[in-house]
């Protein structure tokens, strides 16, 4: 049992800038240079408690967590959240259009791919990118390829959209990296700043404000796609055709095989979606003004952040290229890689084929927009509930688990799940399901790599992203090769060996913080 001076003695690195630090540690009679001997005895790798909860305490980072007012914080949270708001939009609406929109040669599909295996590329250089250009700039220049592409899709060439898609992934995960490390190294000011201990909670409240914002992108690109195509008749004719037409088997019995091919072959050849000139320039239009609108709301708006530099200032451009992949070594990266690559399988599956299998298939194509607007809306919703209230009154592991059960619960409704056009509620209350599940996987992951690798954000952000776009690779890489009801096994299956995996992780830190109840919020 630990005494009351051992208790006393953690406690006060929680808040740094409390006055009492120096009264305390004389009242408890220990010099700093024996606590940290005694912090170097712990048994498990990496888990000091000064890492866990402070920032460093160099002159620029003390003068930001003194100007971190809440009202400053929630501003460039709020920001961010509607600068990625306007970005993905777009992004979201022309990715689930280039099937469509360039199929010829298969340019639009093919640019996608290739940002996606340039992203996963990306997060090992992301630490490096971030140090010399700073989080904000990382992020200005990542929407302006974006917008760059966007651009592009105006002329939609191989040699036009695949350079923009390889430059595009090779920025997106330091964008992702960057604007991860912002959220959390805003919430740590804030914290320290109002001298709030249980940091854990002003982290999932800013994430929380931030993907509620960001996953509206959901609604709002898929709205914009459903006004904008449902004024061609010809576009709806053709999918009112498939609907009638089609033999396929929808739900997780949905299997490409080699006879279902050659019906798909033939439909194909007969029924060509044209999206017509100036309904495509009216598209591209919008998703233009949306990504300039995305970049001059985050140059305008959003204040530099003062990131943990205490260690990277004194890294080689070689260290902090390689800095990621050291992410790999650590036991806590390890355990929780499967779950962020099951976020990514999940994902992978909503888009590429719950809208596939199941809505299009049973419903048509126009049917999908007004489904995923259902999505994107409960997991705006969530996102902020999430972050507001959940995380305060119900512990991390407890909401996680139940988050888990719940999933694995929807994903034996889709296996089972026989969808029919005269159930049209039960796709949206499905759409609602995954829109939540998303939410909780969302929100949760990040708050664990924010306090978990609080001094080394970017690296511990850029794997993050590297298992993420992994996920989403495998999960988009498959789906053309697998049926569905062979995915919702593999989903099952990951997210089933993630959860033991996570289970592992909390009980190291629960170990490591026994005594000290409100550092980790279990």
């Amino acid at each position: 049992m630990a005494s009351d001076t051992e208790i006393t003695k953690e406690k006060i690195i929680v808040d740094p800038l409390s006055h009492a630090h120096t009264n305390v540690m004389s009242l408890i009679g220990g010099s700093g240079a024996e606590y940290n001997k005694g912090r170097r005895r712990s048994t498990i790798h990496s888990y000091t408690l000064s890492n866990y909860h402070t920032l460093p305490h160099d002159p620029a980072t003390m003068k930001a967590v003194r100007d971190m007012s809440e009202t400053k914080a929630l501003k460039n949270v709020i920001v961010l959240g509607f600068a990625f708001m306007f970005i993905f939009t777009a992004f979201i609406s022309l990715q689930g259009l280039q099937s469509t929109m360039n199929w010829e040669g298969g340019v639009g599909v093919v640019s996608l791919s290739s940002m996606y295996l340039t992203t996963i590329l990306s997060c090992i250089v992301a630490p490096f990118i971030i140090k010399k250009l700073t989080t904000k700039w990382t992020m200005v220049m990542s929407f302006i390829f974006f917008t760059g592409y966007f651009a592009g899709n105006f002329h939609p060439e191989h040699y036009m959209l695949l350079p923009l898609g390889v430059v595009l992934g090779f920025l997106a995960g330091p964008m992702w990296s960057a604007q991860a490390t912002s959220i959390t190294t805003i919430a740590l000011a804030y914290a320290e700043h109002s001298h709030i201990q249980d940091q854990d909670v002003v982290i999932n409240k800013f994430m929380g404000i931030f993907c509620g914002l960001y996953r509206t992108s959901n609604i709002w690109g898929n709205l914009i796609t459903t006004l904008v195509l449902s004024q061609n008749k010809t576009f709806s004719n053709t999918f009112q055709y498939y609907n009638t037409s089609t033999n396929f088997t929808c739900g997780s019995t949905y299997c490409l095989t080699e006879e279902g091919m050659e019906d798909q072959a033939r439909y194909s050849a007969d029924t060509i979606t044209i999206i017509p000139e100036s309904t495509r320039i009216m598209l591209l239009s919008i998703y233009l003004g949306c990504g300039v609108m995305g970049v001059v709301i985050l140059i305008s708006l959003m204040d530099q952040c003062n990131q943990n530099k205490d260690d990277s200032e004194n890294l080689s451009s070689k260290e902090l290229c390689l800095a990621t992949l050291d992410m790999l070594r650590d036991s806590r990266c390890q355990l929780l890689a499967l779950m962020v690559v099951f976020v990514g399988l999940e994902q992978g599956f909503m888009f590429g084929d719950f809208t596939k299998a199941y809505i299009s298939c049973t419903l048509g194509v126009t049917s999908i927009g007004p489904v995923m607007i259902c999505f994107g809306a409960v997991s705006a919703v969530s996102c902020v509930m999430i972050g507001y209230f959940a995380s305060k009154h119900i512990k991390r592991f407890a909401f996680i688990t139940a988050g888990a059960t719940f999933n694995v619960g929807l994903l034996i409704v889709l296996w089972l799940w026989k969808p029919s056009p005269n159930d049209i509620p039960n796709f949206f209350v499905v759409a609602g399901c995954l829109g939540l599940c998303d939410a909780i996987w969302q929100t949760q992951t990040y708050t664990l790599y924010g306090v978990l690798f609080l001094d080394r954000q970017e690296a511990a952000f850029s794997s993050y992203r590297m298992f993420y776009a992994t996920g989403c690779a495998v999960a988009f890489g498959y789906s053309h090769f697998l049926c569905v009801q062979t995915k919702v096994y593999v989903l099952g299956g990951v997210l089933v060996l993630a959860l033991i995996m996570y289970c592992v992780i909390e009980m190291k830190v629960q170990l490591q913080s026994q005594h000290i109840k409100d550092i980790v919020a279990l």
